[in-house]
């Protein structure tokens, strides 16, 4: 019967569905990963202590805009800086 055939395909593609969903969580879960860990390194390789590491992170918090030549992303660092 027709009504049988669709319960299977139901059934079937809310399986799917679970196995992408999964899939997802798991990409999100190694993204965050890698950008934690990009983080560290740029935080590394900074020659500062960690009191003025805190005091330039609260500088930068609360400005609204960064000084004009002074914001840096990490797609306009060069690989050795990070």
């Amino acid at each position: 019967m027709k009504i049988d055939r669709l319960k299977t395909d139901l059934a079937k593609a809310r399986e799917k569905a679970a196995e992408w969903q999964a899939r997802v969580r798991d990409l999100e879960k190694q993204i965050t990963e890698q950008e934690n860990l990009e983080i560290l390194q740029v935080v590394r390789g900074v020659a500062a202590s960690p009191e003025e590491l805190r005091g330039l992170l609260d500088m930068i918090r609360g400005a609204k805009m960064p000084p004009a030549g002074t914001a840096r992303t990490f797609e306009n660092m060069d690989k050795e800086e990070i």
